[in-house]
């Protein structure tokens, strides 16, 4: 309607500066809201056994959702091991989301394998892509994703895909899929990797206990920055490729059982930890990448992608909600507006909740300098950062010094997890925060510049002949700094 107008009013002047004048306005608003577009994909997996938990997954901030995973039977037809995923059907649906089966998964039973090499194959093509239509349709599904992955994905693969997708565009169903972060299978086609309405791409565990001796973050942010790179060097549009974020961590602490840990449970053992990215040799993507991820991906993508929903907190931390606030506006925490600090020189900017850690990209941290016992260091000195806490401890106020070349991005938060203060702080210069109101106990600074992270425990010390109150109120303090 807008470029119509336009296009009537440039017309009717035969100037060749002010049709541009004219036109300029519209494309510009074209393109603007064409990359708005990009990214406003949210896709959750789910398990079909996380049904009991569903009151929890708040659906409204989801766009797509995957059911994971269905498999064939020995007679071709999809099962979810007698669960029934009516449940979450309708509630997805109720709320407004596109709703998917996922098929397969990245570990199959071995009668799952027979079945899906069987079934792929030409021969029995047609009649297997019925049944999952039937499937589609007798659950009311809005599509189907399909996870085959690594071996199973064989000479067979291409031709299925394209049979189901024809068989979907007819009832105008979605087709998507989900591929490693940086690998395109050889036996899928051009053709068939252009079918999908959109790909989702796993760009996490990089490491994991297939590698023991490679301890360290399994979804950086340059992982995710080179897997978008990757797909759209293989012809997908950038609104076709959606991002996937990791709701989990993987733990090294032993090398003969590297396990992983849901970032539920990782914030239930402390709040302090949605704001790291690492504890002691758990590695995993807190508030800040995740929402660093989600910028990334609305300016580069079409969309996140979320593995997986069950695995989230489900509370003022969660991650979901974190995507959520980067894509539509709000705070990384429903319940915490942090206070701005009072005093700052002139090279330090203050930014809203979330925004320094929106702003540039951030990668895995190296955990605080003191934190617990001491185990959460990193040993990688990569992540070191010039930052200087004066003084420390500290009583009425603090000054944070930088001695770095680029512009760090500050994070205060407390004993507890609750973010008190935010900013940026330019090269070379000094921020000043204004603290007498801070209970006595200790702090957590941790600064960020590109792909570097860095933590420092900070102390708000009792004053001398402090009475007895203000004491006992620092030990209920010291006792509550989490341990891992």
């Amino acid at each position: 309607m807008y470029a119509d107008n336009y296009y009537i009013r440039a017309k009717s002047n035969h100037s060749p500066m002010n049709r541009i004048g004219y036109l300029l306005p519209a494309l510009i608003f074209c393109l603007f809201t064409a990359k708005l577009a990009l990214a406003q994909r949210v896709v959750g997996y789910l398990q079909f056994q996380r049904e009991p938990i569903l009151h929890q997954v708040e659906m409204d901030k989801l766009t797509h959702l995957c059911i994971a995973f269905a498999n064939p039977d020995a007679h071709g037809n999809l099962q979810t091991s007698n669960v029934d995923i009516s449940p979450i059907v309708r509630e997805a649906q109720r709320h407004g989301v596109k709703v998917l089966i996922s098929l397969a998964g990245g570990a199959l039973q071995e009668d799952w394998q027979q079945a899906w090499s069987h079934y792929l194959q030409p021969q029995q093509r047609a009649a297997f892509v019925a049944r999952i239509m039937d499937y589609v349709r007798i659950h009311s599904l809005d599509g189907v994703d399909v996870d085959l992955e690594w071996k199973m994905v064989d000479a067979n693969y291409s031709g299925f895909v394209l049979a189901l997708k024809a068989a979907l565009d007819r009832e105008q169903k979605l087709l998507t899929a989900a591929f490693p972060a940086k690998t395109r299978y050889r036996h899928v086609s051009d053709e068939a990797l252009l079918a999908f309405d959109f790909i989702n791409i796993m760009a996490y565990d990089l490491t994991g206990p297939w590698t023991p001796d490679r301890a360290g973050q399994h979804a950086p942010i340059s992982l995710a920055r080179a897997s978008l790179s990757y797909w759209e060097a293989q012809g997908v549009p950038r609104g076709k490729i959606v991002l996937g974020l990791p709701f989990y961590g993987w733990d090294f602490t032993d090398r003969s059982r590297i396990r992983s840990v849901n970032y539920g449970a990782i914030v239930s053992q402390n709040p302090a930890h949605a704001y790291l990215d690492q504890v002691g040799q758990l590695y995993f993507n807190g508030l800040a990448t995740i929402k660093a991820k989600t910028r990334l991906a609305l300016e580069e993508a079409g969309g996140v992608m979320l593995w997986e929903l069950g695995r989230d907190a489900f509370n003022e931390y969660s991650l979901l909600r974190a995507v959520h606030y980067e894509l539509k506006g709000g705070p990384a925490l429903a319940a915490d507006r942090p206070p701005q600090p009072k005093a700052l020189s002139e090279g330090a900017a203050v930014e809203s909740p979330g925004q320094a850690a929106a702003r540039r990209p951030i990668v895995p941290a190296a955990a605080a300098r003191g934190f617990g016992e001491g185990r959460l260091l990193s040993a990688q000195n990569d992540y070191r950062l010039k930052v200087e806490p004066v003084p420390n401890p500290f009583q009425d106020s603090v000054a944070i010094i930088s001695h770095e070349t680029e512009p760090l991005e500050l994070v205060l938060i407390d004993s507890r997890g609750k973010v008190l203060r935010e900013a940026i702080l330019q090269p070379y210069a000094k921020v000043t925060w204004e603290t007498s109101s801070f209970p006595y106990g200790y702090y957590t600074l941790t600064a960020m510049v590109g792909e570097r992270q860095a933590a420092r425990k900070l102390v708000k010390q009792i004053r001398a002949g402090a009475g007895p109150r203000e004491e006992q109120g620092q030990q209920d303090i010291l006792e509550g700094w989490p341990v891992h």
